[in-house]
């Protein structure tokens, strides 16, 4: 399986050290951006910690790494996702509670898996704090979420934090060209999302995140142009009517002034979004404190949007202060 795995060399050699010293933790949390593997990693170390040979690497030929990689492990436990929020209740978690202390069906452990566990309500993570601190001998839990900030401090003081990164540019385009697409089609892939391959993929088979990517191009150059009319039309497009797609959008942007602001204060700084030129004319164009205000303009429209507010009039209303930030 480690064939499959790309780039995240700090992760695999970290599990693969953790598994030599015989120091092994109970509970991981696999965080970073999306699209940087966070979920394959999570796959990866579950099927690692049932492997039969016990060495850190899954050999891919045991039973137990057949039926990790077909899925089918009866042992490798993720539960379930609910509600409007698409997160674990606390009921979900007291079950995992209880159900830790069975013994595992066919090998000498169980692994539960909290994937994008971005949404999970604090009651939920007091109600697994106590079996993350003692949990039985044969009982191990990953979770996945793209920061460690949406977690209380108790748990984080639990748990093992391992980082995920993009890929080289060489890695990701061996990856996307083992996958089909025409080469032409992974630079223009690779231009808007670097070493993502997550996000790679999505951009080549997802036209709604062509378009959106497009738009937030537009609008930064609005604002970098302080030209509102411009953004005032791009904040209207009829693709920003959905909720999601709004959504999608304003963390889109909000990356570009991340880079912004990184640009501010170190001209080599590793840039994450899908305008790495708009981002460097928009550092020579506004403000550290004019690009910390878009930042939060933004982020408060997209719990906005989250929340059900009429986007139309929102992006309408967030034009203008953009503009005279």
């Amino acid at each position: 399986m480690k064939n499959k795995i790309y780039g995240n060399k700090f992760a695999l050699d970290t599990f693969e050290a953790m598994f030599k010293s015989g120091r092994l933790p109970h509970s991981f949390l696999i965080y970073g951006e999306k699209g940087l593997g966070k979920k394959a990693l999570a796959e990866y170390l579950s099927a690692a910690l049932l492997c039969e040979k016990g060495t850190g690497i899954p050999c891919g030929e045991c039973r137990s790494c057949r039926n990790a990689e077909k899925g089918v492990h009866p042992d490798i436990i993720y539960p379930e996702h609910s509600g409007k929020l698409n997160t674990y209740t606390v009921e979900t978690c007291r079950n995992v509670c209880a159900d830790a202390f069975i013994a595992p069906n066919n090998g000498s452990a169980k692994v539960y898996v909290f994937t994008d566990a971005d949404n999970i309500q604090l009651p939920a993570q007091n109600s697994l704090l106590k079996i993350v601190e003692e949990p039985p001998d044969f009982v191990y839990f990953i979770f996945t979420a793209s920061s460690k900030d949406v977690f209380l401090p108790t748990i984080i003081s639990r748990v093992t934090s391992v980082g995920v990164s993009p890929c080289t540019f060489d890695e990701c385009a061996q990856a996307l060209g083992i996958k089909g697409y025409e080469s032409s089609r992974i630079s223009e892939a690779m231009e808007n999302f670097g070493g993502n391959i997550g996000m790679c993929v999505e951009y080549l088979e997802n036209e709604s995140l062509r378009v959106i990517t497009s738009l937030t191009k537009r609008a930064a150059d609005s604002i970098i142009s302080r030209d509102e009319y411009s953004l005032l039309t791009v904040m209207s497009s009829a693709e920003l009517k959905d909720r999601h797609m709004s959504a999608v959008f304003l963390e889109m942007l909000d990356r570009i002034i991340r880079d912004c602001t990184a640009l501010k204060f170190n001209k080599s700084a590793s840039l994450i979004s899908c305008y790495p030129k708009g981002a460097e004319k928009l550092a020579d164009s506004i403000s550290v404190k004019s690009a910390e205000k878009i930042h939060n303009l933004l982020n408060t429209a997209a719990a906005d949007v989250r929340a059900n507010v009429n986007s139309i009039l929102l992006m309408s209303a967030l034009c203008g202060e953009i503009i005279n930030s």
